[in-house]
């Protein structure tokens, strides 16, 4: 037996010598397999931050570097990706000039192709988070929209919790909350277990208030697209008789929301409150639907079902208003936004070329009755629109998408517009390289908000959501912040903490400015 198993030994080390030579049979041995890379100049940050840490243009900033004085006359300096003129260079000191136009950002020496990481360096300017805002860790899903009301905001979304403070057994945070005007928690609003994935809100004329969205129930209550809330938040509800197929009598009653009436066939994307405690709602729906509770139990419903194409008119109620938008074809392609002007005016924009039989090239307005408003000078307007904002105060909106002309003029993503519907010219897009715009607002003071994909703006990095002048150019001034990472789909104009003008920003927003962002943020914009 010990023959066997010595021989079993001696048969098998040959073919073990074999598989090794194979699998390096290129190998020398003694040679450093790793060998022909370049080995670590031994250049380092030593310090965390920049000395000062936080810099204007024009200004010296020292950082304190290792191993540098082999390379003196061969670093390249660089704050946020952009060159900065280096003033002076030592073993394990560099000076460097903060250049005119730039934005907060890392440092980097880059020696011999090699690269090296330093601290951040914060460039002063007129727009700046507001560390003194309420919100610390924030919502944990995107806010679509959000509304004053009673000194603080009702915000809406795909969210299921807020600053940590749901346990979905006696607290509920669910696709809508009310927060105070320091960005915390109130408890004078109840939504009961609320609705998951609210895209719009809108305050009614009676003072209740109109949710829409992705949603089939409110507070475990069964509805249809849109729900109408009281001013304390519930859902308001009513009673109902209905077929009892049980042998208890209670199930002969039921109760459901009091606003009978809701979509099929689609989402819906926005709501608005117009004349007559009515509702408008729009979408990508193609039916209103209504449950005839005397053919209903508690278990099964009997929907009676209007074709009803991308907007309708609703009642206090729910109910149809068959007087809007009389024969109604809706859209030959997919909305994308749509607004609401002061006289109950309402422009959709999308993917579309014609509106109840009408030519309208990516954007259409309505009249309050829901007829085409054919005055609306947009001309042959833009192909694929995916935003839409307006502002009231200074009668602009702003469109932006995949285009690159609007009316036959370029326009490369983004075009500001007069209430009229015409272009503004006055406002010209600089170089975004292969960015897209995705939202854009004309504030009270005229400078545009945009936000998009882009990482420079003429030829300068900066970040994704710009500050430019109403003529489209750029003010170191107000573009100093970076990064913005997210994206941006509401904007309100507040105060600051400190009294200064600020803007409220909700979306799918992670961060700014090297802060954290929990989806909704206060800025602060000084003039």
């Amino acid at each position: 037996m010990i023959m066997k198993l010595l021989n079993v030994k001696i048969v098998c080390l040959p073919i073990l010598f074999l598989l090794l030579t194979a699998c390096s049979k290129d190998l020398v041995v003694g040679e450093d397999p790793y060998a022909g890379g370049k080995g670590s100049l031994g250049i380092g940050f030593v310090s965390n931050y920049p000395s000062p840490e936080v810099a204007k243009p024009g200004e010296l900033v020292e950082f304190q570097v290792k191993g540098l004085l082999p390379y003196i006359g061969q670093l390249n300096f660089f704050v946020n990706n952009t060159p900065v003129e280096v003033i002076s260079a030592e073993d394990s000191l560099v000076i460097v000039r903060v250049p005119t136009q730039i934005s907060s950002g890392d440092a980097k020496i880059v020696v011999e192709n090699q690269v090296f990481y330093g601290p951040r360096l914060q460039i002063q300017g007129n727009v700046s988070f507001d560390a003194n805002y309420g919100i610390v860790n924030g919502f944990n899903g995107f806010v679509s929209d959000f509304i004053p009301n009673a000194g603080g905001y009702i915000v809406v979304g795909a969210f299921t919790n807020f600053e940590d403070e749901a346990n979905n057994e006696t607290t509920f945070i669910r696709g809508i909350h009310f927060i105070d005007a320091n960005g915390r928690s109130s408890s004078s609003m109840n939504f009961g277990k609320g609705a998951y994935n609210i895209n719009s809100i809108a305050r009614m004329s009676s003072g209740a208030f109109v949710v829409g969205g992705a949603i089939s129930s409110f507070n475990d209550r069964e509805v249809y697209g849109i729900a109408k809330l009281l001013p304390s938040g519930r859902l308001d509800t009513m009673v109902v008789d209905v077929i009892n197929t049980t042998e208890f009598p209670q199930n002969s009653l039921d109760t459901v929301s009091s606003f009978n009436g809701g979509v099929t066939g689609g989402s819906v994307l926005k709501v608005f409150g117009v004349a007559d405690d009515k509702v408008i709602a729009v979408g990508n729906f193609t039916r209103h639907l209504k449950i005839d509770y005397t053919y209903s139990s508690r278990e099964t419903r009997r929907p009676i079902l209007t074709s009803a194409r991308n907007i309708v008119r609703l009642k206090s109620d729910g109910t149809l208003d068959s007087t809007y938008s009389y024969n109604h074809e809706g859209a030959n392609g997919a909305i994308a936004d749509a607004v609401q002007m002061p006289d109950d005016k309402i422009v959709l924009v999308g993917t579309f070329s014609r509106f109840n039989g009408k030519a309208a090239p990516g954007i259409v307005r309505l009249h309050a009755d829901g007829t085409v408003d054919e005055s609306f000078a947009i001309g042959t307007g833009a192909a694929r629109i995916q935003s839409i904002s307006y502002n009231p105060q200074v009668k602009k909106f702003v469109v932006t998408g995949s285009f690159t002309t609007f009316n036959g003029t370029t326009a490369n993503g983004v075009a500001v517009l007069n209430e009229t519907g015409s272009k503004d010219g006055g406002f010209v897009l600089g170089d975004i390289g292969a960015g897209v715009p995705t939202y854009g607002y004309v504030l009270n003071n005229g400078k545009v908000l945009l936000d998009g994909t882009f990482e420079t703006y003429n030829g300068v990095p900066r970040s994704n959501l710009l500050v430019l002048e109403a003529n489209g150019s750029m003010l170191q001034l107000y573009n100093s912040f970076s990064p913005f990472s997210g994206a941006l789909y509401k904007v309100v104009e507040t105060t600051s903490s400190l009294g200064n003008p600020a803007l409220l920003l909700g979306g799918a927003i992670f961060g700014f400015d090297g802060h954290r962002a929990g989806r909704l943020i206060r800025v602060e914009i000084k003039n």
